[in-house]
């Protein structure tokens, strides 16, 4: 916490997340436990959620939403070889080109 103001945007649930998947994939690092690493649930993930179905629109605006999504594909990635923080940035992209790639 100590270098916490020196590191602005890379506090909080959703960003730590999202980071480790960044430093695995582009340095030598290799957690050991990387399945524990949760989809890192922004916006777009929230989005994209709603669109496939794995939330509604309600549960997508309620307070707990990014936990539930978290949770959501953790359940659904079970037994997928899929850890929950691989689908990220798919569905990030999917979002962010207002889901141009019909599913």
């Amino acid at each position: 916490m100590q270098h916490k103001k020196s590191f602005p945007f890379l506090g909080g649930d959703k960003i730590m997340n999202y980071w480790l998947y960044v430093m695995e994939q582009y340095t030598d690092v290799a957690f050991p436990d990387r399945e524990c690493i949760t989809v890192a649930p922004d916006t777009h993930v929230l989005q994209s959620s709603v669109k496939l179905g794995v939330l509604t629109e309600e549960e997508a605006a309620a307070p707990k939403a990014r936990e539930l999504a978290a949770s959501r594909w953790e359940e659904l990635l079970q037994g997928s070889g899929l850890c929950p923080i691989d689908i990220h940035t798919p569905m990030w992209l999917w979002s962010r080109s207002k889901f141009a790639v019909p599913v």
